[in-house]
């Protein structure tokens, strides 16, 4: 990676669980307005989320995953990306 690992930051890793699949789209950019407020740096992503990530045998719905992922990662905050 050419010198410093991406986790090298010297920061002091915070936050939590965070399921927006069980929340409006609208309000996801809020949500990372709040986590930055508080600190957050750090969020995991996709712990509960199978059912909505495959609706239906062989149909998979990732579209709102990167969206999510992007704002996170607009607003500075890392991800760990569960296994649902």
């Amino acid at each position: 990676m050419g010198g410093r690992d991406m986790w090298d930051t010297g920061r002091l890793c915070y936050g939590g669980d965070y399921n927006p699949e069980q929340w409006p789209t609208e309000v996801w950019r809020q949500d990372v307005t709040l986590m930055r407020a508080a600190r957050v740096n750090l969020v995991t992503v996709g712990v509960f989320a199978w059912s909505r990530l495959e609706p239906e045998p062989g149909r998979y719905t990732l579209d709102w995953l990167d969206r999510v992922l992007d704002l996170l990662h607009d607003g500075d905050i890392r991800v760990a990306l569960a296994t649902p």
